[in-house]
């Protein structure tokens, strides 16, 4: 079965080296700020002044500029909600009140000569609370007070010494050989507000329970309840059985990793009123087969289902979707890098280097597993035979995914999603230290 692709945007890119010569990296300023700083309030009224510009010949300058700050660590929280000034327009009189909540890296250089990859920076947490009635925008930041935060944080002195390596980063100032210490929940991936609670998700742990209004850490909470047994969709046991076995208390014991990692995107059942969560087994990042446990929950993250499923093929998942009737997931191949497992336990690479992606096939597998499988419409097919889309791409996040009936009464299955090639998706660039650090970090935040 194939899976049509629909294209909005050019499925062919030009590499760097033939990109106009106007959209290279242009000459930097010989010093940058090491740190962009939260001005304190200054009145009663709690404005700061205007927002940092640089200014721009053209608009690739100017891309180029909003690039290098998104790579320059904040070592400033808020000690109440700041109102920020209008620098344009003015907010709609019917723009609904509430809080944006918004999470991800903040900090990625320490003060003994570490650098971090974006993914391994600490969470940092900022609120946009929007008031329509006076037209006013309140900002609000802090860094989630993660057990990894903690440790590398001085809060006395404010001074940050990078312990934990991180899956994606190499210490140059901290331990390398021997430094278990992979598993460094940030919580600066998403944010979820469910049931009360305002969490702030990583890929790989649980989530972080955070104060709404002050955006002070409450601590770690668990948001699945394994008292419901699953309703399992496995084969007869085989030799990965057996490896799985030997694999979990190495990788619980020696570097922490949790038996099912819960992944960082969630979803939302506004129909049913339910939170949708998904976790993988944590060797199967090893093994050349995928577990993959689906949970619905309750406003009151009560367990109403859970289903496991077992595939056998090497995948690495970051995004999902659902429908009425499937949990979706996009089969982004991955195999074990030798080499790259040798160096990044020896501390000289990423431990994420030990994977690499496995154009091996041209297909993408398209995974339509049932959520209810007890309903006629999920048993029409073999779950365990995916849907083959007629192009090898790596599916990064998912806008949206819905069923809809054709004249004849047959489903439909609509995706929105961005994806990339595999070729541009490599593990031993995205995550090389060296390269990226020394082009953006390396100019932007020393």
């Amino acid at each position: 079965m194939q899976a049509k692709i629909f294209h909005i945007v050019p499925t062919v890119f030009h590499s760097p080296s033939k990109l106009p010569s106007y959209l290279h990296q242009p000459s930097l300023p010989r010093k940058l700020p090491r740190a962009i700083s939260i001005s304190s309030p200054v009145n009663d009224n709690h404005h700061v002044p205007g927002p940092l510009t640089i200014p721009d010949k053209d608009e690739s300058m100017a891309a180029f500029w909003d690039y290098q700050f998104l790579f320059i660590s904040q070592r400033s929280e808020t000690s109440e909600p700041i109102t920020l000034p209008v620098v344009e327009g003015t907010i709609p009189p019917d723009f609904p009140s509430g809080t944006y909540y918004l999470t991800g890296p903040g900090l990625f250089v320490d003060d003994h000569g570490s650098t971090v990859h974006p993914l391994d920076g600490h969470g940092y947490l900022r609120a946009f609370s929007i008031d329509g009635v006076p037209k006013e925008v309140k900002f609000t930041a802090k860094y989630i007070k993660t057990e990894a935060q903690v440790e590398e944080h001085d809060p006395v002195t404010g001074s940050w010494r990078f312990t934990h390596r991180g899956p994606f980063s190499v210490l140059k100032g901290g331990k390398k050989l021997g430094n278990v210490k992979v598993m460094k929940n940030v919580a600066n991936t998403s944010v979820l507000k469910w049931g009360g609670k305002l969490l702030c998700l990583w890929e790989g742990g649980d989530p972080y329970q955070i104060e709404s209004e002050t955006l002070d850490t409450v601590g770690s909470f668990n948001v699945i309840n394994e008292s419901l047994p699953s309703a399992e969709k496995r084969g007869p046991g085989d030799l990965f059985d057996v490896a799985a076995r030997l694999l979990k208390p190495v990788l619980h014991g020696v570097f922490k990793m949790p038996p099912k990692r819960l992944l960082s995107h969630y979803k939302l059942d506004a129909q049913r009123n339910r939170l949708l969560a998904v976790t993988c087994n944590a060797e199967d990042m090893l093994l050349p087969r995928s577990n993959f446990t689906f949970y619905e929950l309750d406003s009151n993250f009560n367990l109403l289902q859970k289903q496991e499923f077992n595939i056998p093929d090497h995948l690495m998942i970051h995004d999902w979707a659902f429908t009425d009737t499937y949990y979706i997931l996009f089969g982004n191949r991955i195999k074990l890098d030798i080499i790259g497992s040798m160096t990044a336990v020896c501390g000289l690479s990423p431990m994420i280097s030990a994977l690499s992606v496995n154009p091996s096939k041209s297909t993408s597998p398209i995974y339509l597993l049932p959520r209810f499988p007890s309903e006629k419409s999920a048993g029409q097919r073999d779950w365990r035979v995916p849907v083959e889309a007629p192009s090898r791409k790596w599916l990064l996040h998912v806008g949206n995914a819905f069923e809809i009936k054709d004249i004849d009464g047959n489903s439909m299955i609509q995706i929105q999603a961005c994806a990339c090639s595999y070729q541009w998706f490599n593990f031993q660039k995205l995550f090389d230290n060296l390269v990226w650090k020394q082009d953006i970090i390396g100019k932007a935040d020393n």
